[in-house]
């Protein structure tokens, strides 16, 4: 069980401490409400490659860079920037815009995405409403560290999680309101340490996400990555802000490290 649970993690140690980010958008229709156009602007940003993608919400974009360097990040941050701008503002383009909110309002859409692969139908099936609204609602931005292998991985994240409550502040713009409802969500919120690999599969398949650790959203987790990856910063358009979180997640991360 361990072993094809461990096999779900790829690590690439050429990109030891490589800085990657995910940062999530809300969409909105020509009158400027938020709606679930998902599908239809990414259509108009299939020439980006992978820089842009789909979260559960129809009504969110993510954009992505990285992995690279930290002095990287910020152009890279900058390039996305401009190519969603240039599609928002294309002659031959459906109206659209974009919005960094933390939280949407209680009233949002809560389309899921059409997702292909039925990941986020599965996920949804049985989902409460209040709890689909709760993972619509808010919008963040990810941080990835890139670790070099699975022990490494193991050691640094359990080094890392107690800066957990520190991290939160530095990344609250809502006065806790979106960790709040991210909560509702996400009960088991709380990265917890394992002492080792075997641990670590034991809690997934009692928790269910054995053949998904994408599906167990701790504050802090692991990812099938291979990088360490920090979930409690809001959504923001202050790419300076930014670049302050991931240089402190990559100092944290390596300061952890053996």
């Amino acid at each position: 069980m361990t072993t094809r649970f461990m096999r779900q993690f790829r690590f690439d140690p050429a990109k030891t401490l490589y800085v990657g980010v995910e940062r999530e958008r809300f969409l909105c229709d020509g009158s400027g409400r938020i709606a679930p156009i998902a599908s239809r602007v990414l259509k108009k940003l299939e020439d980006c490659g992978n820089a842009f993608g789909c979260e559960l919400s129809a009504c969110q974009l993510e954009d992505r860079v990285g992995p690279c360097q930290i002095g990287e990040l910020e152009p890279a941050l900058s390039e996305n920037d401009y190519r969603i701008t240039c599609a928002e503002g294309h002659p031959c383009a459906e109206n659209f815009s974009h919005q960094f909110l933390e939280i949407a309002p209680e009233d949002m859409p809560l389309d899921v995405y059409p997702d292909s692969s039925g990941r986020y139908q599965e996920i949804t099936r049985n989902l409460p409403r209040h709890i689909l609204l709760a993972a619509c609602r808010v919008a963040g931005t990810h941080i990835h560290i890139g670790m070099p292998d699975h022990e490494a991985a193991l050691r640094t994240y359990n080094g890392v999680i107690s800066h957990r409550s520190a991290l939160c502040e530095r990344g609250n713009g809502s006065f806790g309101e979106r960790l709040a409802i991210y909560r509702i969500m996400a009960p088991d919120y709380e990265p917890r340490p394992y002492k080792d690999w075997d641990e670590f599969a034991r809690i997934a398949e009692e928790k269910g996400f054995q053949e998904d650790p994408r599906r167990y959203w701790t504050l802090i987790r692991i990812s099938v990555h291979g990088t360490i990856e920090f979930r409690m910063f809001g959504a923001t358009s202050s790419l300076s802000r930014i670049v302050e979180w991931a240089k402190l997640c990559r100092d944290l991360c390596a300061k952890a490290m053996p």
